[in-house]
């Protein structure tokens, strides 16, 4: 089984990046919290501080479509539909050179 990565790119509309706080709390405490992740980090750009950067490794495809019925997810993604500017997602995998 390859392990897979994503990077997540999230430009959250400044009004309400105050309100995303706690959202991004219980959604990277609970992803962390999972049988199927190997690494979980949440990074803010220094140039712009409504972007956020999700960088995360999981174990599999299944780990990943477990992840995306969990309810910190499942809250994640129902509050970022009319709270941010932009989202892109990248899943990669690893290559060994």
């Amino acid at each position: 089984m390859t392990p897979l990565n994503i990077i997540a790119t999230i430009t959250v509309k400044p009004e309400f990046q105050e309100a995303f706080t706690p959202i991004f709390k219980r959604l990277v405490t609970g992803s962390r919290a999972e049988a199927g992740c190997l690494r979980y980090e949440l990074n803010q750009s220094i140039e712009n501080p409504n972007v956020y950067i999700v960088v995360e490794r999981w174990l599999s495809q299944q780990a990943i479509d477990l992840h995306n019925t969990t309810a910190h997810f499942v809250e994640f993604a129902n509050f970022a539909k009319d709270h941010v500017d932009g989202l892109s997602i990248s899943v990669a995998k690893q290559v060994d050179i």
